[in-house]
């Protein structure tokens, strides 16, 4: 018996020792993030890929135009070469000289010869100008005096910065909107969810006091059938919701980026600054809302960055076209050369020749290779120039179907609020009469769906008011109005 009790107590300890390491691999599987609207928001503008994205095409703008800069200045090189050569080149490069010594040696014996007694004429030595191991090492100085396309470069690089940016801005400012519409969609389809999973309670207690009813004769089969019917229905609904639930949460952790491992839950709470910027639009007229939208195109592209980064890639395009131009243009270009003498020693110990060269050239004929260059970029701004034009249309369009939308919500909000007050107490009455056996299954039935039905649409009519706000808000640049970014 002892020697049992102990195999079970190191039984124990084994298990719980192992269980240790489930439980911890467990609650790393089930790790939840508790988010607010600006939790959400702040996690997408540190974390979303897009975002991040952006943020490097930025630095790479800024380092483009320094390296645009740089080609202005002048480059300096350290050059240094070896070679060698095999005997018999080698013997054949150097027989010059080797000739020349000899014809001073024939030349010294024949003067001597004729004219005995005089010293014969010394023949300098001429130097070694051919080596079978060589060195030879120089500094060279480049620098352009004029060259037309570097110039537009740098213009190129400047608006390419510009572009960067309002696209960074743009990039942000959608993510933002995004968020906050995700956001806003989860709430709503859990309101509804809730909602609807209250309602099942009351059609699952309707169902089973039909039952009750029915085993004391006091419901038809019909009857019983006809709650049945109506808490399938319900559970029917629900699971609806709960998928959406799912679709929307799925979307907005996509933008959040959240790994597989982890799961939000969303507080239910909307931007306090939210709340106050839609129930100041629910009071303006219809008039104010459409003078919102108009406005002139030199304001609209200030302020929607999305469209003044299209028109920072139109300039981009007309400077690409102008920078063709370039190419027919002479270019100047200075180099100086400070060099030691080949020789057959590492060594820098042999005469330094210094050199300066100014060289220009012009093209004169490219057998059509600058005409047809230029061409194409020109055909490719006129393009950019279309393309601009239709982004900016489409804003337009989609401000003019934000503002319509917005106007009929606002409507939609108010009729919604009403159709709730009269469906509750049609409802009362309704439950009231009922009790009395005044009124039949079919009617109390109705006039619940009703009411399930009119708080369905109050929800759904708030929050896309709302939603809809946030993008005409977008459209118009003010989305900080909303939330202060980071």
């Amino acid at each position: 018996m002892i020697f049992s009790a102990q195999n079970i107590i190191i039984s124990i300890i084994l298990f719980s020792f192992f269980l240790d390491p489930l439980k911890s691999c467990a609650s790393q599987d089930q790790m939840t993030i508790f988010l607010t609207m600006e939790d959400a928001v702040y996690r997408a503008l540190t974390r979303n890929n897009q975002v991040r994205s952006s943020n490097f095409s930025v630095k790479k703008a800024d380092w483009d135009k320094k390296h645009a800069w740089s080609l202005l200045f002048p480059t300096l090189q350290l050059s240094s070469r070896y070679t060698r050569i095999d005997d018999e080149t080698s013997a054949e490069r150097d027989a010059y000289r080797d000739f020349m010594g000899e014809l001073g040696d024939e030349m010294s014996r024949v003067s001597q010869a004729i004219f005995p007694g005089i010293s014969a004429p010394v023949f300098p030595e001429l130097p070694e100008t051919a080596y079978q191991d060589s060195y030879y090492t120089s500094l060279d100085l480049s620098m352009p005096l004029y060259n037309g396309s570097l110039l537009y470069g740098i213009s190129i690089a400047n608006t390419n910065v510009d572009m960067a940016r309002q696209m960074n801005s743009s990039i942000r400012d959608e993510i933002i909107f995004q968020v906050i519409r995700g956001y806003l969609n989860v709430l709503k389809n859990k309101d509804i969810l809730q909602l609807q999973l209250d309602y099942l309670d009351l059609s699952r207690l309707n169902y089973e006091r039909a039952e009750r009813l029915h085993k004391a004769d006091r419901y038809s089969v019909t009857e019983v059938l006809r709650w049945k019917v109506d808490f399938q229905q319900q559970r029917s609904i629900v699971v609806a919701s709960q998928s959406d639930v799912r679709r929307s949460m799925t979307a907005l952790t996509r933008m959040l980026n959240i790994g597989l491992h982890e799961k939000i839950e969303t507080e239910a709470k909307i931007l306090p600054r939210l709340v106050e910027e839609s129930e100041k639009m629910a009071g303006f007229s219809d008039g104010t809302i459409l003078a919102m939208i108009n406005i002139s195109d030199t304001q609209l592209i200030k302020a929607n960055d999305s469209l003044s980064a299209a028109s920072s890639n139109e300039k981009i395009s007309k400077l690409l076209y102008r920078n063709t131009y370039a190419s027919y243009m002479p270019q100047v270009t200075m180099n100086y050369s400070y060099a030691w003498r080949e020789n057959d020693t590492i060594d820098l110990d042999d005469y330094n020749p210094e050199t300066v060269m100014v060289n220009f050239s012009m093209p004169l004929f490219s057998s059509f290779q600058n005409f047809t260059n230029t061409k194409s970029a020109y055909y490719e701004y006129r393009k950019s120039q279309e393309d601009f034009s239709d982004h900016l249309q489409s804003i337009r369009s989609a401000l003019t179907d934000v503002a319509s939308r917005l106007i009929n919500l606002k409507t939609q909000r108010e009729l919604a609020t009403t159709t709730v007050e009269y469906n509750e107490h049609n409802y009362s009455i309704v439950e009231q009469r009922k009790n009395k056996g005044l009124v039949s299954n079919i009617d109390f039935i109705d006039a619940k769906l009703n009411l399930q039905n009119a708080k369905l649409n109050e929800i759904s009519t708030r929050y896309d008011f709302i939603s809809t706000l946030v993008e005409l808000y977008y459209l118009l640049g003010r989305i900080e109005d909303i939330y202060k970014t980071i």
